[in-house]
């Protein structure tokens, strides 16, 4: 992280480009919903998702389909966008173009989707093949939000709101489970110098057949006869058997894989069970060394070694962070410690971070920095706060100027910035109103020289 931040400091000295600031958006979990089938055994639960954030001129989508995640990333005045494979450190670069398909927006139909209202439009596909009858896409949008897209739903475009449901004649939909306000940051939009661009994540072998790398010297392959997904070297020797619906790619050395009997769990590199095939949904998160889990369309968490750290009982929960984890329940949020005890009541409309000591809450878009053990705001109703690297130093923003509170909700560092970063090895960038240069200063808000700042962060490398 210091070689890091070095890195950053040189290339502001020497580089036009401003920094990143934060923008206010809205956070949208969508799941794949399977309808009801006369002819199924039983009812499907949703199996994947996609966590989308929009604000009035960005957009960014996070899926993880076809087994590889990806990152959309799309600035609605520019006619292209971008597509990060973090795991395999490429991305994709994507030229808009028009759709030709009609929209019908049909009045008089409403309905409330994560607590907004909806109105209906409906799209005529093409002829399917295999499909008889109704062709027609429902799609339910709520003008409340900013409207919204990402790759393959560049039709969305065309709706004048965010699309919140898809109801499609394959009975595969797409449902908003939860709308919240969430922030972007100008900073998510860079691609990292490390990534190589690419025309498709898709490699051609010397017999010019496509693989999708997993891992090192791991690909995937699909059986031609059951469709379903195992993982071979680069000498084409099977590793997995072709026994799975769905291979993600691996973080360190687990890959979560859903099994043919459509249940999740997770495998390490040589192919061996790790996590027990039993979840509806499974996500792994390799800082914390966590699994977040789905059962009954209630979740929890799972450590490394698949004992349950939180049960499934909360509509949503993000990992632990600094011993405690945000909860939701009933549409309103709340903070369980690692023990899983409710330590503030599922009472908030959204938190959006926590640090171990604070956490922040957002309420008809205004921030406030609340302390986590009593429970009191300490700093209410700005227009945005962020946790930093420094415990007892919170980025904030009022009235279009940034500046920092400290751990009792005080000003720290004035708000004379008209942009700001968080603190990350004591140092901060900052500009200043009707100037784009970048000023570097310490957690004492006094300006720092590149050098200093360069020799201070080498001493602790």
């Amino acid at each position: 992280m210091k070689k890091t931040f070095l890195s950053f400091a040189i290339l502001l000295a020497t580089s036009t480009i401003s920094f990143g600031q934060v923008n206010k958006a809205f956070k949208i979990n969508y799941a794949i919903v399977f309808a009801n089938n006369s002819e199924a055994s039983e009812q499907e639960s949703p199996v994947s998702l996609y966590e989308a954030y929009v604000s009035n001129d960005k957009i960014k989508v996070i899926s993880s389909t076809e087994g590889q995640e990806s990152i959309f990333l799309a600035k609605k005045n520019e006619d292209k966008s971008t597509i990060l494979y973090p795991s395999l450190s490429k991305y994709i670069v994507h030229e808009d173009e028009a759709t030709s398909f009609s929209i019908k927006l049909v009045p008089g139909q409403t309905k409330t989707i994560a607590g907004y209202a909806c109105k209906l439009a409906q799209i005529e596909l093409p002829n399917i093949e295999d499909i008889e009858g109704n062709t027609n896409l429902s799609i339910w949008y709520s003008e409340k939000l900013p409207v919204i897209y990402w790759e393959g739903f560049d039709i969305f475009k065309k709706i004048p709101g965010a699309v919140l449901q898809v109801t499609t004649p394959l009975g595969v939909d797409i449902v908003a489970q939860s709308v919240a306000n969430s922030q972007l940051n100008d900073n998510d939009f860079i691609v990292p110098e490390d990534y190589d661009q690419v025309e498709s994540i898709y490699e051609e072998d010397q017999e010019g057949e496509e693989s999708n790398q997993m891992a090192e010297n791991l690909y995937l392959f699909e059986d031609s006869t059951s469709g379903l997904m195992g993982l071979q070297d680069n000498a084409q020797q099977i590793v997995v058997p072709a026994q799975y619906h769905y291979i993600s790619p691996f973080v360190g050395e687990i890959s979560v894989v859903q099994f043919k009997d459509e249940k999740y769990g997770a495998i390490n590199l040589a192919g061996k069970a790790i996590i027990p095939f039993r979840y509806e949904y499974l996500s792994y998160d390799d800082n914390s060394g966590q699994f977040l889990f789905g059962l009954n369309e209630k979740y929890g968490l799972l450590d490394k070694a698949g004992n349950v750290l939180i049960p499934a009982n909360y509509d949503m929960i993000s990992f632990i962070n600094g011993g405690y984890a945000v909860f939701q329940q009933n549409e309103k949020y709340g903070i369980l410690n690692q023990a899983g005890k409710i330590i503030v009541p599922a009472s908030y409309s959204f938190i959006s971070e926590n640090n171990g000591t604070h956490f922040i809450s957002v309420e008809n878009d205004k921030y406030s920095l609340i302390d986590i053990k009593t429970n009191k705001a300490l700093a209410p109703a700005y227009d945005f706060i962020s946790v930093t690297e420094e415990p007892n130093l919170f980025l904030a923003s009022k009235d279009s100027k940034y500046g920092y509170l400290n751990g009792q909700g005080k000003i720290a560092i004035p708000f004379n910035y008209s942009g700001a970063t968080a603190f990350s090895d004591g140092i901060a960038s900052v500009t200043k109103e009707g100037s784009d240069d970048v000023i570097l200063i310490n957690t004492k808000g006094e300006q720092v020289e590149l050098d200093a700042a360069a020799e201070a962060v080498a001493e602790e490398i």
